[in-house]
């Protein structure tokens, strides 16, 4: 059967110019091979500061090699006139495609995921980030996944196709962080003092980055209390104790200075509730 069908469809008449046109086709996909894997030693070259296993890009490396070699095969027998064959070859292909493609399509897309990241470079080792949901230190970085430690210890492993899928927040790469603190108060509270209070708290921590004022501005209103907010920036690395430090200091400064409203608290109103005498002497029924 193999050998009827080779020997029917192929136009031996033209088989010089079709052999030239397969030698021509092979020394293509010979060339883009080979440069294939330069290329791939030129990424994994500017790729020193990652922690990228060499073997990844080498496993990118003969995809690569396979995509191009499969090519090769469909356009020689492309020019062989082997259509039946190369149908037949194509629908196969086509069927084991989805098959596979099912079976490997989340390693696929974190694999694309995790190159694209290596291009675009959003995040280095060491920086603090929130990806997908996660917020914490980068431990590694891979093709197929990112390793990011959080703030309460535990290493998180994130598909790159999370990551890509989501937006990516990068705060080691502004060298300052911002500090939010909300001091909510009733209405009768005195907004100056509480200002004062904010402000000397602010101008006592020397851990505040010296060329950013910190400023306090009104917050959220309520029928029952109103916020205060005081913002100030501080250094990347004493961030989260800055802000901490910060608030405690501020509950200690208010309960000196007997300011209300500083700890969660509920008013109760209460009333004495007197009972009618009955008067003597009243109708029966």
């Amino acid at each position: 059967m193999p050998t009827q069908l080779i020997s029917h469809d192929i136009n031996w008449p033209n088989i010089g110019w079709r052999a030239a046109a397969v030698v021509a086709t092979w020394l293509a996909i010979w060339y883009l091979v080979r440069h294939m894997g330069r290329w791939v030693d030129r990424l994994y070259a500017e790729m020193r500061g990652h922690p990228i296993d060499r073997r990844e890009l080498r496993s990118l490396d003969a995809l690569g090699d396979g995509i191009l070699i499969t090519i090769g095969v469909i356009i020689t027998l492309a020019i062989l006139e082997l259509t039946p064959l190369l149908m037949s070859m194509l629908t196969a292909a086509g069927v084991t495609g989805v098959i596979i493609g099912f079976a490997v399509k989340d390693v696929a897309a974190n694999l694309i995921a995790g190159f694209f990241l290596l291009i675009d470079h959003p995040f280095s080792l060491g920086d603090f980030v929130a990806a997908g949901n996660v917020q914490g230190t980068v431990e590694q970085i891979s093709l197929r996944s990112s390793r990011i430690r959080t703030l309460e210890g535990p290493v998180v492993t994130v598909p790159n196709s999370v990551i890509a899928a989501n937006a990516i927040t990068n705060y080691t790469v502004n060298p300052l962080r911002r500090i939010e603190i909300a001091l909510t108060l009733p209405p009768d509270a005195d907004i100056d003092r509480a200002t004062r209070l904010l402000l000397d708290l602010a101008a006592a921590e020397p851990r505040l980055a010296p060329d950013v004022q910190p400023q306090v501005i009104v917050g959220d209103l309520r029928d029952f209390s109103f916020d205060l907010k005081l913002i100030c920036q501080a250094p990347n690395r004493v961030w989260f104790q800055t802000q901490s430090d910060l608030k405690r200091a501020l509950l200690i400064k208010a309960q000196e200075a007997n300011l209300p409203g500083v700890l969660p608290a509920q008013k109760v109103y209460t009333a004495v509730y007197t009972a009618p005498i009955p008067q003597e002497g009243g109708a029966h029924g």
